[in-house]
């Protein structure tokens, strides 16, 4: 009779998924191959209840990766031991990742995930080995796959664009973070709202160096969330400066929030390079401005009182000079 599995550990028998608004799997132990009535029954005798929703579709994973971890997760960070590296999030909250147990027997893994509203993941269709690179070549492999067949873009990733030739060989820099795809153009484009003209981009599950976007001639996407955490820190001067300076909406690059009592970014998001120039415009105002309403030491009052005595003398003599010659 087939029974319904509760292991902490990987299951090797017979996992079956599902296909609805939230995604779900059950381990079945059988001599033979359950049916999908079997199955059904398990969820119908309440093994297997991931809210009201129905079940719209079942199938057989794999026999190669049947390995799954079912459970949910609120720590993404490690899952069963395993330490998550690497992950990328599409907009559809589905992903993939990157994880490595040093003592495990297959001390590498690349699972997919599905993310729910409160941030909380689900890692499924574990695909274990001993090898590095292999395990990063199927992590790299998945992601490219999953958006050619899905059309989903990435969420929280780090886009370059190739702004001086189309992406090739020796043209990109290769990282432990990637590039986990990339994409060429036709002909060189307009790309984020005209701002830039690109080749292609290139897709990194972290930050590049500095470095290595100046030496390989890229330019990061403005929406990259380096940029636009560094843009947000910047929003809290220059908004402030805004204020001061009573500028009218239409010139402002921020605006304050209430409700967290801070200033954000107005849409659509400036570009990066106006918002460094306006806040180091911003911060030299407004240093200037404390230092005016700071007292001056005596030494520096008797300073000037001497520099205003040598500017009345140097007066006095053009004055005089001037009389003689007239």
């Amino acid at each position: 009779m087939s029974t319904f599995l509760e292991r902490q550990d990987y299951i090797l028998k017979h996992t079956f998924f599902f296909t609805e608004v939230n995604y779900g799997v059950v381990e079945i132990e059988s001599d033979t191959t359950p049916s999908k009535d079997d199955v059904i029954q398990q969820v119908m005798d309440g093994h297997a209840i991931w809210g009201d929703s129905e079940y719209k579709e079942i199938g057989l994973l794999d026999e190669k990766t049947q390995r799954v971890d079912y459970r949910r997760f609120t720590d993404t960070d490690v899952v069963h031991g395993y330490e998550i590296k690497r992950s990328v999030l599409f907009d559809d909250n589905r992903g993939f990742a990157l994880a490595q147990s040093p003592d495990a027997p297959d001390p590498f893994v690349t699972w997919q995930f599905t993310e729910n509203e409160n941030g909380e993941r689900d890692y499924y269709w574990g695909k274990y080995t001993t090898n590095q690179d292999r395990a990063t070549m199927d992590y790299e492999h998945r992601i490219s796959v999953y958006h050619k067949v899905n059309g989903v873009m990435e969420v929280g990733a780090y886009k370059y664009y190739s702004s001086q030739r189309p992406v090739d060989i020796a043209t990109y820099p290769k990282t432990e973070n990637g590039p986990v795809r990339y994409e060429n153009f036709d002909k060189r484009e307009e790309v984020e709202q005209g701002r830039l003209l690109a080749w292609g981009y290139l897709v990194y599950d972290a930050p590049l160096t500095e470095g290595d976007i100046y030496d390989y001639e890229l330019k990061a996407a403005p929406n990259n969330p380096d940029i636009v955490a560094t843009m947000k820190e910047q929003a809290q001067v220059v908004g402030h400066w805004e204020q001061l300076k009573g500028l009218p909406d239409d010139k402002r690059y921020t605006w304050h929030r209430p409700s967290i009592s801070a200033f954000d970014l107005r849409e659509p998001i400036t570009t990066p390079e106006l918002m460094a120039r306006r806040f180091r415009r911003a911060t030299d105002e407004l240093a200037q401005a404390e230092k005016r309403k700071e007292p001056k030491s005596i030494k520096e009052q008797l300073a000037d009182a001497e520099k205003m005595v040598q500017r009345d003398c140097a007066v006095k003599k053009d004055v005089k000079i001037y009389r003689d010659e007239r």
